[in-house]
């Protein structure tokens, strides 16, 4: 019953906060025709709506500071000692309230999905914002410097671009998908504490709790991995061309390429396994596997490989086809070559995100003669 309290105490504030769906509206007039609660919202109403709560809200305050300003409400607000522990109970959701709308879903436990299951990662990129699609498919725009509530399972957008959560239940292990679209990146630390840096168009998808003997995610795009260590419970990634097992180490995967997986190792060790064959890398190795093609393992330059997460690319003997991929990641812009001539042309360049793509050209103009004009979404060159 105290469960149940709880689940209309949270519905009937989104309520008041306007974020409730149809179904949820729904519910709470079903559930008012019961005296007590109708007693219980009606008491929510009025707190909502007091002077203190008004005055706490105005403020805007942070998870810290609400503690503070509700004590201060509080020492002027001649109120019955439960009526004091609901009005703290309504200024704490109220601060949630106040990042964004608040999500309720119910999660039913059960087992971690089957790897046959995983083959479902279609990133959609719906949004020019960090999108998080939830297992029940609700969609959730997520903007630096915000909280969001999902079920009992709290979301942190910090300023840095970094997506942190807490599951306090440990059951919430249904698949959740995370996009980042085109000129973005984004930090996701997972539940075990493994660090994910994903670049401009990836996506992951990935539980909130890892329950069973194993823990996996899924990639499209490409992603560096700082994957926590535990013997017991191997980490797996699985791409579109096969999968990396991992114990505890740092790699980076790319799947841009339609067809092609590239493993790059910088600690520790992995096994990359594939329909082109099985490889146990060791640091400084990069296994590639393509579509009905033999594994290759070579050597990588890591200042190369991973200079992405700097929000640098460096090109060597590039074609046209390899940075109009990057400038289409980074800039959403379409690269044009008008004069077929130009597309033999090879380039030793370094790109960096953190520029306009006007200082990139530029260069280009300068060592290779070239001509450029940005039409709408498209980059010609001539």
């Amino acid at each position: 019953m105290a469960e149940n309290l709880d689940h209309i105490r949270q519905l009937y504030l989104q309520k008041l906060a306007e974020a409730t769906t149809e179904s949820e509206n729904a519910e709470l007039e079903a559930a008012m025709a019961d005296p007590q609660i109708r007693k219980m919202c009606e008491e929510l109403e009025e707190l909502y709506n007091s002077p203190e709560m008004l005055e706490l809200l105005k403020e805007r305050p942070t998870n810290k500071r609400w503690d503070e300003l509700a004590a201060q409400a509080m020492q002027s607000a001649e109120r019955s000692s439960r009526t004091i522990r609901v009005f703290r109970y309504v200024a704490a959701a109220s601060i949630i309230l106040m990042a964004g709308a608040v999500v309720y879903t119910r999660y039913v436990h059960h087992p971690q999905p089957e790897i046959r299951e995983m083959a479902r990662l279609q990133p959609e990129f719906t949004s020019d914002q960090v999108t998080l699609k939830v297992d029940n498919g609700d969609r959730i725009v997520l903007s630096p410097n915000t909280s969001r509530l999902i079920s009992r399972v709290s979301l942190h957008m910090e300023s840095d671009k970094s997506l942190r959560y807490e599951d306090p239940t440990g059951h919430a292990d249904g698949w959740n998908q995370l996009e980042v679209p085109p000129r973005l990146d984004c930090r996701l630390v997972l539940s075990d504490g493994t660090e994910v840096w994903l670049n401009s168009r990836t996506s992951i998808r990935f539980p909130f709790t890892f329950t069973g003997n194993s823990r996996e995610v899924e990639v499209s795009g490409e992603a560096y991995f700082n994957v926590t260590p535990d013997t017991e419970k191997p980490f797996i990634v699985h791409t579109p061309q096969g999968e990396i097992k991992v114990l505890g180490t740092s790699f980076n995967v790319n799947t841009y390429e339609e067809g092609v997986v590239a493993t790059s190792l910088v600690s520790g060790s992995v096994r990359a396994a594939g329909d082109g064959g099985t490889a146990i890398l060791k640091p400084g190795q990069e296994a590639v596997w393509r579509t009905n093609k033999p594994m290759e393992v070579s050597r990588f330059d890591q200042r190369d490989k991973l200079s992405w997460m700097q929000g640098v690319y460096y090109f060597k003997a590039a074609d046209f086809q390899t940075i109009a991929k990057a400038i289409e990641r980074w800039y959403s812009l379409e690269l044009v070559v008008d004069k077929p001539e130009l597309a033999a042309y090879e380039f030793d360049v370094k790109l960096d995100k953190n520029k306009p793509v006007e200082d990139f050209m530029e260069i280009l103009r300068v060592t290779k003669g070239l001509h450029y004009r940005i039409v709408g979404k498209e980059l010609h060159i001539f």
